[in-house]
């Protein structure tokens, strides 16, 4: 049995298809409850929500965030396994099935990822390598947009196809699947982060405690990607670029830190406008100056 833990944040249809897919199908009947934390939401996505005694709903007064807001889900979690699935993805009939099969044979793995699918059904990048402040630094200069395969992406592997199983360092939280004993070797996530980096630092720890995560293609799901912010984009920028601060100032050193603190407020700010030029996307440049003046007002010391 699979407990599911959902953070909704204003998820509309993208929440409800997503409940849908777990209780209209043979998911259902490995699952022990869908636990729906959401960060206070203006819209009505949890009033639209179907009936189901397998559905609990825990309404924050106000948005924690989402790492805290997992946690809140991790810690009443009493099946073998939790199922971590974000409100923009569905599941496949078997998913959840493949998923347990895979894990009762491969009791070394700690995280299970599955290949996600866009909505036309392409296969999207979802697992992430360990970065090191000199690829976040490579990063900020454009390089890997320009030239991928000989400077790699510092984190999301948009240079790997997806199409094979094998181990890897991350696996998104849009879809992470997990014995629960986890979270007593791990503890949970760490909630420093807002949103974005609290999976890469979870598993970061994981892989220096000596576990595993794995990605299994042959298991597939559904993934919008950004569905519930999109239409908040400034935010969304200045919320990621404040998580990875606060990752390098985690894990790099004091110097590595600091590289990646210049690269972020300089070098990559210059290249994310050449880039938002070159591209056409002039209307975006109002939300990225947005971000980076609300990245000024809240960066760390």
């Amino acid at each position: 049995m699979v407990d599911i833990v959902i953070v909704n944040w204003n998820g509309g249809e993208l929440l409800y298809n997503c409940i849908n897919s777990i209780i209209t199908t043979s998911n259902k009947i490995h699952v022990n409850r869908i636990i729906v934390i959401d960060n206070h939401s203006s819209d009505a996505s949890i009033e639209a929500l179907p009936k189901d005694e397998k559905i609990l709903i825990i309404q924050n007064a106000e948005n924690l965030g989402f790492a805290k807001a997992c946690n809140q889900g991790f810690k009443i979690c009493s099946a073998p396994y939790v199922l971590l699935l974000n409100p923009d993805t569905q599941l496949l009939k078997s998913t959840i099935a493949d998923c347990i099969h895979f894990m009762e044979l491969n009791k070394t793995v700690d995280i299970l990822g599955c290949q996600l699918l866009d909505e036309t059904g392409r296969v999207s990048p979802s697992c992430a390598r360990f970065p090191t402040q000199f690829k976040l630094f490579i990063d900020a200069t454009g390089l890997s947009k320009i030239t991928p395969k000989l400077f790699p992406p510092a984190i999301l592997m948009t240079d790997w196809n997806h199409l094979q199983s094998r181990y890897v360092d991350q696996v998104m939280g849009a879809f992470m699947f997990m014995p629960t004993t986890i979270f007593e070797k791990l503890g949970y996530f760490d909630e420093q982060f807002f949103v974005y980096f609290e999976e890469l630092d979870f598993s970061y720890r994981l892989a220096k405690a000596g576990g595993k995560t794995f990605y299994n293609a042959d298991i597939k799901a559904i993934h919008t990607g950004m569905g519930t912010t999109e239409n908040v984009k400034a935010f969304r920028l200045f919320l990621s670029l404040r998580s990875r601060l606060q990752y390098a100032k985690k894990h790099f050193s004091k110097s590595g830190y600091i590289l990646v603190y210049f690269s972020t407020f300089t070098i990559e700010f210059i290249s994310r406008f050449f880039f938002l030029i070159i591209s056409g996307r002039f209307g975006e440049i109002k939300d990225m100056i947005k971000g980076y003046k609300l990245l000024i007002r809240n960066k760390l010391a």
